[in-house]
């Protein structure tokens, strides 16, 4: 069965064989900041150039599509994680930064209320996984799965139909429908973190070869990741 998050997929867990070698949790905290250090450091000269009206919309265009082929390349191919991993950091920086000036232009200190937000919503997860309070479970799984890929086709419609001039009202504006919106959002995407949790758990106990650290560091980056932007969304709206 598959991991709701799709980069972390318990498929290829079930694939990866004994090694000399295995995962460690150690290792795999370790891997997830080197991997956020870089997502900062490039966020951060990606927030610098966007303020200051020098970041290219065609660098912009071309690291989403680069983050997007590597995010599939990942999900198939755990044994390139050691590097598609960095360089996913890399240019989601480069995308974070730029949503993240534009956000902050307009609502000021929203930046920093996202990322300690963000930061709540990790330690929150992690601390109800590691007591038991949340048992992963299949059923779990597959209820978590299923919302995770309802909202990636509605984003998928909504940009269709963006595309082809017709409004989709209240989903993306503020009021009532669009907070309750983006909380969802929030919500489902923060309960992929337990998954990702459980699947570290998972591959540290079965021994899962050493690479399948950066393999799990990379689905956890693009959760939290995934966190921060919706994070973003529902202050901006709770704001207007």
């Amino acid at each position: 069965m598959r991991s709701s998050n799709p980069i972390l997929n318990s498929e290829q867990l079930a694939k990866a064989k004994s090694a000399q070698h295995t995962m460690t949790l150690s290792g795999t905290v370790s891997k997830t900041i080197i991997a956020l250090i870089m997502v900062i450091a490039t966020a951060g000269y990606s927030y610098y150039l966007t303020t200051h009206g020098t970041l290219s919309p065609k660098v912009f265009i071309g690291c989403a599509i680069t983050a997007f082929i590597i995010g599939l390349v990942t999900s198939f191919s755990p044994r390139l994680a050691p590097i598609t991993t960095i360089i996913y950091a890399a240019v989601e920086g480069i995308l974070i930064g730029n949503i993240s000036a534009v956000f902050e232009a307009s609502y000021g200190m929203i930046v920093l209320q996202a990322a300690l937000l963000t930061i709540a919503i990790l330690a929150g997860t992690l601390i109800a996984y590691a007591t038991g309070l949340v048992k992963v479970t299949d059923r779990f799984r597959s209820i978590v799965f299923g919302l995770t890929i309802g909202i990636a086709v509605f984003y998928l419609i909504t940009i269709i139909l963006h595309l082809m001039h017709v409004p989709v009202p209240f989903i993306h504006q503020s009021g009532p429908i669009g907070i309750l919106v983006s909380l969802g959002v929030l919500i489902i995407a923060s309960l992929n973190l337990f998954l990702d949790f459980d699947l570290i758990t998972r591959g540290i106990r079965q021994g899962a070869p050493k690479h399948f650290e950066w393999y799990c560091a990379f689905g956890l980056l693009v959760t939290i990741i995934w966190i921060y932007v919706e994070a973003l969304r529902f202050i901006s709206r709770l704001r207007d």
